[in-house]
């Protein structure tokens, strides 16, 4: 059978958060010959095997498989199993909102029979932009418009005739490997679709991972647009920009989870290591007292308005 949309859920096998996403995806009422769930699980919990098996027995367009990929690269992995024209990854603790099915069925409608459709990522809401919708012609200023939210593989999305251009065993980057993926194509025209499509299963920053979360932002991240600088994909604006707002992301997780102390399950204990790589001890601490005082501040404007 041939989908439209395959809905991508890679996991370790979490039930509290899968089923009710599937449930979800299955509430949209969507004839289920148009789309495919795909669900690729590198967890070993033997009682979400069985439940997901269960699941399965009842919609036929459901594909559950194992993969012994460890923790993020089994991102790909489930793109691999895929079968429709157009892949959408789904968090494996975000639903669907009402309507956000029929949305995509939507968008492949419109763009399948172009020779190149157009390169998507789904911001969720996540990013202050003039128009729900915004286009660019260019490579460049797609990546810069993403902002942070580059790192985030949530609003991820191909085209299976993309995909099967990727060589089989291409060398995934571990800690971001949708990068490998979404920035792939270089020549193409670009959307970041803004639409609040997905809504997140609040689970707190403390089981979200166990992983060095400073070098993956601080030294990984800004690699990553490091070559594209070097490959001149990008412009040296966009990477100044973007090494800019990476700065202010990791000095504010860093004021949350080091000197706040907020619960969460990151290692944090090679901060100053890992930013040292990119930035100068002075455009740390500058930017730690920038930071630090827009919280200061955005505190006292709360405190006055009661008042």
């Amino acid at each position: 059978m041939s989908y439209l949309v395959s809905l991508c859920i890679p996991t370790n096998g979490v039930i509290e958060l899968v089923f009710p996403v599937l449930d979800s995806i299955y509430a949209q009422g969507v004839d289920e010959s148009l789309f495919e769930v795909v669900v690729c699980d590198n967890g070993d919990n033997a009682v979400f095997r069985q439940m997901i098996s269960e699941y399965a027995g009842k919609h036929d367009n459901l594909r559950y498989g194992r993969t012994d990929a460890p923790v993020f690269l089994s991102e790909p992995e489930t793109y691999k199993m895929a079968t429709g024209k157009f892949i959408k990854f789904i968090n494996h603790r975000t639903k669907l909102m009402p309507g956000t099915l029929r949305y995509l069925l939507d968008f492949v409608k419109k763009h399948e029979a172009e020779d190149k459709p157009p390169i998507v990522y789904f911001s969720n809401g996540s990013l202050k932009q003039d128009r729900q919708i915004v286009y660019f012609d260019n490579f460049s200023n797609f990546v810069c418009g993403l902002k942070i939210l580059g790192t985030w593989s949530t609003g991820m999305a191909i085209w299976k005739q993309d995909f099967d251009k990727i060589p089989r065993d291409e060398q995934y980057n571990e800690l971001f490997p949708h990068t490998t993926i979404l920035f792939k194509e270089r020549d193409r025209k670009y959307i970041i679709d803004n639409t609040f499509l997905l809504d997140e299963i609040p689970v707190g920053h403390g089981k979200k991972g166990k992983y060095d979360v400073f070098h993956a932002f601080a030294i990984e991240w800004p690699f990553i647009l490091g070559e594209l600088l070097r490959t001149k994909d990008i412009s040296t604006e966009t990477f100044l920009q973007l090494k800019k707002e990476t700065l202010k992301f990791c000095i504010g997780m860093a004021i949350e989870f080091i000197v706040l102390r907020r619960p969460c399950s990151y290692d944090t204990s090679t901060f100053m290591k890992s930013m040292r790589v990119f930035y100068s001890p002075a455009e740390i601490l500058w930017s730690f007292m920038r930071c630090t005082m827009r919280k200061v501040m955005g505190k006292m404007a709360k405190l006055v308005k009661i008042k």
